[in-house]
């Protein structure tokens, strides 16, 4: 964009010039006039025009585009009427200097040159034949205008080829001032008052480039017409040229900190069922992992990395101004802008809450003008992304045998009779599979998971005048999930309003109701569990192909006891016959009151609610098939109460070729929350499922209330000197509930630097160049993310023995340390930001490193405090990355195709743990220092024992067990070299960490037609994969992944070499954590997929609409990765100590949605 406004000031430059030239008595005139006007207002309070159009915008909430040179004259704030509408004073601060306003569409102005200029102007310009240089290098000739040294050489020029034509908008309506120059030349004329231009082009292979700021340039070939009319698109990209950033917007050429933006558009295009979900693969050093596929279930985010062992590690969300850990209930239609903040520069703003990034959403705002109502819905199916490749019945009935048989021989038994005679018997049922007598192979999976449906349903209106702006939204959401008898619905109304009370005063309400109702299943489980807490997919993963869920009469197949199997529910029972409701009810808004004290001084208060209620219950009954274990009810309740109160100063003033804005705040918020558990197993029967049937007979409960409050005061100050340098500071003031007295406060200062290096005279000068900008940033922000009573010690209950009875007694329970404070980050950042060829190509790249201290760790203390550890702010973590951002524009003729592309690096690293240094151990993750948080620790493998003689070399697992290693056992690695495998041979075996992870973006289009795709890719990560552990842990009583088919039969037979074999009672070691259990995390998926088709506009208005689109869109279509289970980027927790483990989650669905917008 800065190219065309660097071409379009120089057409503007020319004209004046020969304005000069042939009208200098007319100049003379209008420059007395300008300079009467200008000396008239000095005399009164003046105040520039530049400076007046960025008022407007702020009192009108419009956007108002206009060239600096345009406006920088001084204006006579006695004009402007504090009643008047925006139109009525843009005329009167506009006219004196002949200017005008031109409205683009509803909210958004462009400043022009008045038809008067413009007339008076073409009066001086060549036309036709008299084609201009835009900047000429030598005199001009009023004749030819053609340069002197041209008419000395008496040569005769080639006969050029007059042009003319119109420039419209897309309403129709003529572009005065727009610049055309002839492409690779400084050639080029501009449009009059009613858009007509002439000009004169060399050959008809000449290429014209139209450009006018606010809309997209465009570039015709002129070819054999003489007649070139042009229409040109707004360019919204330069009108969302603000980026939200705390307490505040900022241009984004302005910016100083790094920040990542996703745009409305760009969430509407995605159907995302939540926000978070449009971040995948779309922002640098943002990282998305799914948690679980269940419908309403949050994803994993990471900004940057972790830098937490035990406070958490997730954003902080900011929704209109109001800061939240809940966005479940936001529906993605309602957004307007998606801005991350991830240096300390962009963060700290939020103090003790910005060391793990921040996500700032606002959402749709009215604008000026008439209503517009929108209907907005959807239908789709979903199903299963990825399903893993299991064993058939005769391969899973084989693996049996073997299993059965190596136990056998294990402990000396004969094996050559009959099977079923054995000492250790193969059951009937096995050897009916492998004899064919029972050729049933059912996959329980296409039972449990089905085609589900998901439909959307949002009606919303904008509008307004002037004074007051309205924005107005209703949601219908219904997602069913993929396990049957799973889903999630959501109603939402929003209601945004802005306000205009007096001159000075204004108001922003926001309201959004919404109500939730979750049907959550027991999805996820490990494998080994019993049978009560296995989950769903565990247990179908497990169950034997030829053992259907419903027998012969079509009745639950009951699994618990057997003995050819695990002790499982059936699956299909539990999906069924379980009762499960999760309801919630959520109020959310806020009213923002702003006060303009005086021109650029700005009081703002901000009142702010949050209020969730949550109702739940749960009944599983009373089965044969749920091994008749008693019905089981429980019934939960909570209510959270969150209060916001800000104030703010805002100061903002621009003079000579320096802008200043400051910022000065006090903030507090209050969170107060309580809940209760119920559960009772005496249920008389299964006719009521809740707990009025127990008859007051509960058999367990726990009740409990929190709070925590935060007081905070903040101020910032931004400063830039001709937009080209910048320097940005702020500081935050924390003090929070969840503190020791001796350290109940927290500062956090921040300050980054910015050097606009293209706007220097030794750059201007490379044309292919547009941008090139540095950055710089050095902050502290702090996490406050942990228990609300840390700090204070606790009473606990203990039993003791009194004589032949047990008595209960109060005893300590935690030692308190009055000393906690908070974790802090200190971080650096350094940028560059670049655009080149009329921004055709642009990027960035930044480079962070961050550290981590006084994380909070439980130490061990010495035995005699009577406790055997406390709590205390001892540990450090450091990450250091590189991020990478490039956009394109491909092609940008009929058909338009853009791309974005970014790539993220980072390394984490544990630097200090304690005054011992001792390792975390968090089931089978490691943190130690010098290590990443939370690697894979367990044993290392080298293949298998193929022969005798290679075990006979060792090293050997508990040699003198009875569960010894045996020929076609693990061989694992021996780490110490003793010759036996033991605890001192664990190790760091693997990274839930990728060396690297990108997403890609393109869009396409052609006339009314649009395509847009995005990839996500993850490359060197593991996955610690329980199932596939689990079904492959050499016990034949699970049903196994096919890969493992190929294992150890014989010395003569052994296999792959590195797949163990089967038996009954394990050995050598198959089932301990190992490299076995580690699946690839590398992967590249496809996350979305949109086509939509905008009906022409002629056919829309015989519809009696003003639009409609069609739309087709998929989700998560294609997956290419070697990961063997349902999905290889899942972290089944949100804990930074174990990520990266898989344990049997809610598969992830992929989606295809059709759609329609419709505007009327």
């Amino acid at each position: 964009m800065r190219y065309f406004l660097r071409v379009t000031r120089k057409a503007l430059l020319h004209s004046g010039l020969l304005f000069v030239c042939y009208q200098a008595p007319a100049q003379l005139l209008a420059s007395t006039k300008i300079n009467a006007v200008s000396t008239h207002a000095v005399q009164a309070t003046t105040i520039s025009l530049r400076e007046v159009l960025i008022q407007f915008k702020a009192r009108y909430h419009v956007d108002i585009l206009f060239e600096d040179r345009l406006v920088n004259q001084s204006v006579n704030s006695s004009v402007i009427e504090t009643t008047a509408t925006l139109e009525e004073n843009l005329t009167k601060v506009l006219q004196p200097y002949d200017l005008r306003f031109k409205k683009i569409k509803d909210g958004v102005y462009v400043i022009v040159k008045s038809r008067k200029a413009q007339s008076t102007a073409s009066q001086g310009l060549p036309t036709g034949s008299e084609t201009t240089d835009i900047l000429p290098t030598t005199p001009l000739n009023r004749t030819s205008l053609q340069p002197y040294n041209s008419l000395e050489m008496h040569l005769p020029a080639p006969a050029d080829i007059p042009v003319q034509g119109k420039v419209i908008d897309d309403k129709g309506e003529g572009l005065p001032g727009v610049s055309i120059v002839i492409k690779g030349t400084q050639k080029g004329t501009t449009t009059d008052a009613d858009g007509n231009y002439k000009l004169d082009v060399p050959t008809a292979a000449a290429i014209l480039i139209f450009s006018f700021v606010g809309y997209l340039p465009q570039e015709v070939n002129v070819g054999n017409r003489t007649v070139v009319d042009v229409t040109l698109k707004t360019d919204d990209k330069t009108l969302d040229e603000i980026v939200v950033v705390g307490y505040g917007t900022v241009k984004k050429k302005d910016l100083t900190g790094s920040v990542g933006v996703i745009s409305s558009k760009e969430v509407k295009d995605l159907g995302v069922t939540r926000i978070e979900q449009g971040l995948a693969g779309r922002v640098a050093g943002v990282q998305v992992k799914a948690v679980s596929g269940e419908p309403g279930a949050a994803p994993q985010i990471r900004v940057r990395g972790i830098g937490s062992i035990s406070a958490g590690a997730g954003p902080l969300y900011v929704v209109d101004g109001f800061p939240t850990d809940n966005i479940q209930t936001l529906n993605p239609n309602d957004i307007e802008t998606l801005d991350i903040l991830k240096d300390a520069s962009a963060t700290a703003i939020y103090g003790s809450r910005g060391s793990n990034g921040v996500v700032i959403i606002n959402t749709k705002r009215g604008k000026s003008g008439k209503a517009n109502i929108t209907l907005d819905t959807y239908y789709g199916w979903q199903k299963v992304s990825k399903v893993p490749i299991m064993k058939n019945s005769l391969q899973q009935a084989q693996f049996f045998y073997d299993g059965m048989r190596n136990k056998n021989l294990d402990a000396g038994k004969d094996v050559t009779g009959p099977p079923t005679a054995w000492f250790t018997p193969v059951p009937a049922i096995i050897m009916d599979v492998i004899e064919g007598r029972n050729t049933t192979d059912e996959n329980s999976l296409d039972k449990v998971l089905i085609t589900a449906p998901q439909r959307q349903i949002q009606l919303a209106a904008t509008g307004g005048s002037e004074n007051i702006r309205y924005a107005v939204s209703g949601e219908y959401f219904n997602q069913d999930g993929i396990i049957i008898n799973s889903g999630f619905k959501r109603y939402s109304l929003r209601t945004n309003i802005d306000a205009q009370l007096t001159k000075r005063l204004s108001l922003k309400l926001n309201f959004n109701p919404s109500y939730t109702d979750q049907r959550s299943l027991p999805s996820t489980g490990v494998s080994g569990g019993t049978a009560s807490t296995l989950g769903i997919v565990a247990s179908t993963l497990q169950i034997h192909n030829f053992r259907p869920l419903l027998d012969a009469n079509g009745n639950y197949f009951n699994y618990a006891g057997l003995a050819d199997m695990a002790d499982i529910y059936n699956p299909l029972a539990v999906a069924k016959e379980t009762i499960t409701s999760q309801k919630g009810l959520r109020l959310l808004g806020n009213i923002n009151l702003d006060y303009q004290i005086m021109d650029g001084l700005k009081f703002n208060v901000l009142i702010g609610g949050s209020l969730i209620s949550g109702k739940g219950m749960y009944f599983r009954p009373q089965r044969v098939y749920f091994a008749n274990e008693l019905a089981l009810g429980t019934d939960n309740s909570s209510l959270i109460t969150n209060w916001l109160t800000e104030y703010t100063l805002n100061y903002t003033k621009s003079f000579n070729k320096h802008s200043i804005s400051a910022l000065a705040g006090y903030t507090v918020q209050k969170e107060h929350g309580e809940s209760n558990l119920l559960s009772s197993n005496k249920f008389p029967n299964n006719l009521v499922p809740t707990l009025s049937a127990v008859g007051g007979l509960i058999t367990n409960g726990t009740s409990s209330i929190y709070e925590w409050s935060l007081l905070s005061y903040l101020a910032r100050v931004n400063y830039n000197y001709n937009s080209k340098y910048y320097v940005t500071t702020s500081i935050r003031t924390d003090g929070s509930s969840r503190f020791g007295t001796e350290n109940k406060y927290g500062i956090f200062p921040s300050v980054a630097l910015a050097w606009r290096i293209s706007d220097e005279s030794f750059l201007k000068n490379i044309r292919a160049l547009n941008e090139l900008k540095l950055r710089t940033s050095y902050g502290e922000t702090g996490n406050n993310n942990i228990g609300n009573y840390d700090q204070y010690g606790t009473i606990a209950y203990e039993n003791y023995g009194l004589g032949n009875s047990v008595a209960t007694a109060i005893a300590p329970g935690r030692i308190g340390n009055p000393s906690l404070t908070w974790e802090k980050q200190t971080s650096i950042n350094f940028g560059v930001d670049a655009s080149f060829f009329n921004n055709r190509i642009s990027g960035s790249i930044d480079h962070f490193q961050s550290k981590n201290t006084d994380l909070l760790l439980n130490v061990n203390i010495p035995n005699n405090t009577g406790f055997s550890t406390a709590l205390q702010n001892i540990g450090e973590v450091r990450n250091t990355g590189w991020e990478f951002v490039l956009s394109t524009v491909n092609v940008d003729r009929k058909i338009k195709w853009s791309t974005d592309f970014n790539l993220s690096t980072y390394r984490n690293k544990v630097v200090k743990l304690g005054p011992q240094g001792d390792p975390i151990y968090s089931g089978n993750n490691v943190t130690q220092i010098g290590q990443p948080i939370g690697m894979f620790y367990g044993w290392l493998t080298d293949g298998i024992f193929k022969t005798q003689a290679e075990l006979d070399k060792g090293p050997f697992y508990n040699p003198t067990g009875s569960d010894r290693s045996h020929v076609g056992d693990i061989r694992f690695v021996d780490i110490n070299g003793d010759g036996v495998i033991t605890n001192a041979d664990k190790t760091i075996m693997g990274s839930p960490y990728p060396d690297f992870y990108y997403g890609m973006t393109n869009r396409v289009s052609y006339k009314n037609i649009s395509l847009s795709f995005t990839l996500q890719g993850s490359q060197g990560s593991q996955i610690y994969n329980t199932s596939r552990g689990g079904g492959n842990s050499g016990r034949a009583r699970v049903r196994g992944y096919a890969f493992s088919n190929n294992y150890w039969k014989s010395e003569q037979d052994p296999g792959d070499g590195k797949t163990p074999r089967p038996n009954d009672t394990p050995t050598g070691g198959v089932r301990l954590p190992s490299q076995l259990f580690l699946d690839t995390g590398t992967y590249l998926r496809v996350n979305n997929i949109s086509l939509a088709y905008v009906l022409p506009a002629n056919i829309v208005q015989k519809l009696g609409l003003n639009s409609l689109r069609v739309y087709v869109n998929a989700s998560n279509p294609f997956l290419i990765t070697k990961n063997t289970a349902f999905n290889p980027d899942v972290s089944t927790t949100d804990n930074p100590l174990t990520p990266g483990v898989e344990a049997n989650d809610y598969p992830l669905p992929k989606s295809l949605l059709i759609g329609l917008n419709v505007g009327f």
